[in-house]
């Protein structure tokens, strides 16, 4: 698999992951021709995004026209990562990094590992013996919600410990909790996209941090979707501690390819 198509699937699994959030009965979302959004409905609490921003072959002006239109609606935007420069910089008003290899504290990392490197890589530096298990039903999927909410999202509900349920029955996500004897220490997920999977809401309650229960979460997860016949999963690391721990699984960075 060519560094292109790598950067292609980090891209793709951020944009099915935007997409999830709104297949929900609180959420609604938006298809228009140049971009798509989704936010809660009138009442309700959820996450806000406009993402799959499409302007790089339009005219300068129809561009600016695009970029006001998007940036009044006043949400998060998702830029795809190979985006030009000209569109990154109309968006953020900075430069855009080129063939980034090192990273400080607060720069968002693009990472993957390939089916083929991950049969290669031994586990004898497993950690530890957190005990990991698979969400299975509605009680288990609102444990795994809370922790993501308290940890990632300040306590509001990102993700609805029952709206969102439906994603796990249906395996669209695969959830998972590690656990410090009967107490929740830390969690993890996969959004699997017909073979091509993407590591996500990844989270450690506070008294738990820098035990290694994050890491078995990630472990048993990557592991698991490898056996199901994933060829590549990819991770977008919020900051450079959180590309350490993805490091620590296998995980590459791939911020040099843009």
């Amino acid at each position: 698999m060519t560094e292109r198509e790598i950067i292609k699937h980090i891209n793709d699994g951020a944009k099915h992951y935007i997409r999830m959030f709104a297949n929900a009965e609180h959420m609604e979302s938006y298809e228009k021709e140049f971009y798509s959004y989704i936010k809660p409905k009138e009442g309700e609490h959820g996450i806000s995004f406009v993402y799959n921003i499409k302007t790089e072959r339009l005219p300068r002006e129809k561009q600016q026209e695009l970029v006001d239109e998007i940036k009044a609606l006043r949400m998060p935007i998702w830029l795809n990562i190979d985006a030009s420069d000209e569109v990154f910089w109309m968006f953020f008003g900075r430069e855009k990094v080129h063939g980034q290899s090192k990273f400080a504290e607060e720069d968002e990392i693009y990472m993957a590992v390939l089916a083929e490197e991950w049969k290669e890589m031994a586990k004898i530096d497993k950690t530890g013996d957190a005990k990991v298990v698979k969400v299975r039903s509605a009680k288990e999927f609102a444990v795994w919600a809370k922790i993501n909410n308290d940890v990632l999202a300040g306590g509001f509900a990102d993700m609805h410990p029952e709206y969102h349920y439906p994603l796990c029955e249906k395996g669209l996500l695969d959830c998972y909790i590690a656990y410090d004897g009967d107490m929740p220490a830390a969690v993890a997920s996969i959004m699997n996209n017909e073979g091509v999977a993407s590591l996500e809401f990844v989270a450690t309650v506070p008294e738990a941090r820098r035990k290694g229960f994050a890491r078995a979460a990630c472990e048993q997860a990557v592991s698991d979707t490898f056996a199901n016949g994933a060829k590549i999963i990819t991770v977008r690391a919020a900051n450079l501690a959180a590309g350490r721990l993805y490091e620590k699984v296998g995980f590459k960075a791939y911020n040099y390819a843009l």
